[in-house]
């Protein structure tokens, strides 16, 4: 019986080594350049053939094949997280990993205790393994409609500081997503800074997501940005949504519902009601478009009580 099996068993044993061989990620060359001149200098020349590395916890998942140099830029002074003294508000590196910034102790700073929404977001991205790899900068450049970071940071105003071999442009957030996986970025420049501008007075953000299991990647996540005027009604307000459209969407008719007016339980109901109606969800394996538009609802409901609680705390 062994040599009757013993031929089969050798050819599925030979099948499954090619088969590993052909799933490897095998680029031409490796760069690891000392400044952010020499990366976009080699970005520049290899063009569309490059890619940045950084912690690569998507790239060597999603091995794309036209990929044929590597430029790990994790030598680069680009991992920080400190105050903006232009704007009063806040500077993250695009190296910054996202542990780096779940555990910052800037936030505990009263100045700076608004931001701490994002230590918040930081946890709900996987185990502490990735997190220790994982870069803000990557969640934002892989452009997936389910990146945690993309909706609190819209939501916050902030923009990011992309050079180039032109120099440097600073672009909202907001505009920075084309499609699925695509940015106004060209391959020849690299995201190096997020800026997150001073919050106003009797301001508060929250976040809430929905996965599968606490670690998985959304299925819908929202992010809310809530300013109450001296009459404690809203004077401003942001709602953003993930992984319910292409890009992060804003839901710009459900925030104009919530704007002068003293925001209670009805409002609310209304704005959320909105909200999901402004989604364009798909349905995949992990979820129906039915099932991502009635999440919208209920984590906006969530997010705006959530946002004008710590508004009204100043």
């Amino acid at each position: 019986m062994r040599v009757r099996y013993q031929k089969p068993f050798l050819v599925w044993r030979a099948v499954q080594r090619l088969n590993r061989l052909s799933d490897l990620f095998r680029p031409r060359e490796y760069c690891r350049p000392e400044s952010i001149e020499e990366a976009i200098s080699l970005l520049a020349r290899y063009g569309e053939r490059a890619r940045p590395i950084a912690g690569g916890t998507d790239l060597l998942v999603e091995k794309p094949s036209k990929v044929e140099y590597l430029i790990d830029i994790m030598r680069l002074p680009l991992a920080y997280i400190r105050e903006n003294p232009h704007t009063r508000g806040i500077g993250i590196g695009a190296l910054t990993t996202v542990r780096e910034i779940e555990t910052s102790r800037l936030f505990e700073d009263a100045r700076f205790r608004v931001y701490s929404i994002l230590a918040d977001v930081a946890k709900e991205i996987g185990y502490v393994t990735t997190r220790n790899l994982a870069t803000i900068g990557g969640n934002i450049c892989n452009a997936v409609p389910s990146a945690d970071f993309p909706p609190v940071l819209i939501a916050m105003d902030a923009e990011a500081r992309i050079v180039g071999p032109n120099g440097e442009r600073i672009l909202p957030l907001e505009g920075f997503f084309v499609q699925a996986r695509k940015t106004i970025m060209r391959s020849d420049e690299l995201l190096t800074e997020i800026q997150v501008p001073r919050q106003p007075p009797l301001t508060g953000v929250a976040f809430s997501k929905l996965g599968r299991l606490r670690v998985d990647i959304a299925l819908v996540n929202v992010a809310a940005r809530v300013t109450l005027g001296p009459d404690e009604s809203c004077k401003d307000a942001r709602i953003v949504l993930g992984a319910v459209a292409p890009t992060p969407i804003r839901a710009k008719r459900a925030e104009n519902l919530l704007k002068d007016r003293t925001v209670g339980d009805d409002i609310i109901e209304e704005a959320a009601q909105a909200a999901s109606e402004e989604t364009k969800p798909i349905s995949d394996v992990r979820a129906s478009a039915e099932y991502r538009r009635m999440m919208s609802k209920v984590l906006t409901t969530h997010v705006l009580k959530q946002a004008l609680e710590r508004a009204g705390r100043g």
